[in-house]
């Protein structure tokens, strides 16, 4: 048996385990082939969506939810369905809801990661955050989570101290923090201590009008590259909920480089 072949039977017979161990739901109507994986860790909703088909399963790509959202939100969406389906196991987790990165989100990402890749034997090679979870991501690089290679952001939400025009965001992160966002807490303030090791691509809109483009997206390129980290900006257009934020082609091509595939990517 090849090399892949034996990491392929590892993969099945470790989550045979968790059939026994956790149990599996069966696929709902958003997940028309592949099986879920369920449990709470610390009272937190987790999930593991399965890739589909025979093939050599790629590496686990952590997704973070924007605010409101939970384990499930966008999971099932032809954006992050594309990556299941292109060999990747999705690990997701409530994340505290709209925890907007605090101490409480940031135990969570722990766990979630050493959860996911005990259940699998894969390893985490990608986090993809969308809104909020920009915020929830970018503190969990800077408070001790072990990096991924690569970090794919949508319309990040950064600036903690700048969300007037997030419906609900001024009174769902003073709830989150007490009243008062600590300054090593607001992401938009420590972006000289983000890993230079990973990979960043960011897709955002200039014309966002509740995370806006200046205050987040444009100073997390900015610090980065002044940095030396490698980052990468696909433009979207139009308000923050346009569909040309949820670009699958560009996830894939950027899923692709963090497995040392092609690593041209759509021009700034």
């Amino acid at each position: 048996m090849t090399t892949w072949g034996l990491r392929l039977a590892k993969v099945v017979a470790v989550l045979a385990l968790v059939f026994v161990a956790v149990g599996f739901t069966s696929v709902s109507s958003g997940e028309r082939d592949g099986t879920v994986v369920r449990d709470r860790l610390a009272g937190q909703a987790v999930r593991l969506s399965l890739p589909s088909g025979d093939g050599e399963p790629k590496g686990i790509a952590l997704w973070f939810h924007g605010q409101g959202g939970g384990a499930d939100h966008r999971v099932d969406s032809p954006w992050l369905e594309a990556l299941r389906r292109d060999g990747w196991v999705i690990a997701s987790s409530d994340f505290h809801e709209t925890s907007w990165g605090n101490e409480a989100s940031t135990d969570d990402t722990r766990r979630l990661v050493e959860w996911a890749e005990e259940q699998t034997g894969l390893e985490v090679e990608m986090w993809v955050a969308g809104s909020m979870g920009g915020a929830v991501s970018l503190n969990a690089l800077n408070f001790g989570v072990e990096p991924p290679p690569c970090w794919y952001g949508v319309k990040p939400a950064i600036s903690l101290t700048q969300m007037d025009f997030v419906p609900g965001g001024r009174r769902f992160i003073a709830g989150a923090y007490d009243g008062v966002v600590p300054t090593e807490r607001d992401p938009v303030r420590n972006l000289a201590s983000l890993p230079l090791e990973t990979r960043y691509r960011v897709v955002a809109s200039k014309d966002d009008h509740w995370v806006l483009y200046d205050q987040n997206s444009e100073r997390l390129i900015r610090s980065l590259t002044d940095l030396g980290a490698e980052v990468s900006l696909l433009p979207a257009r139009g308000l923050h909920e346009d569909p040309s934020h949820w670009n699958a082609p560009d996830l894939l091509s950027f899923a692709d480089t963090c497995l040392g595939g092609d690593t041209t990517l759509a021009a700034d």
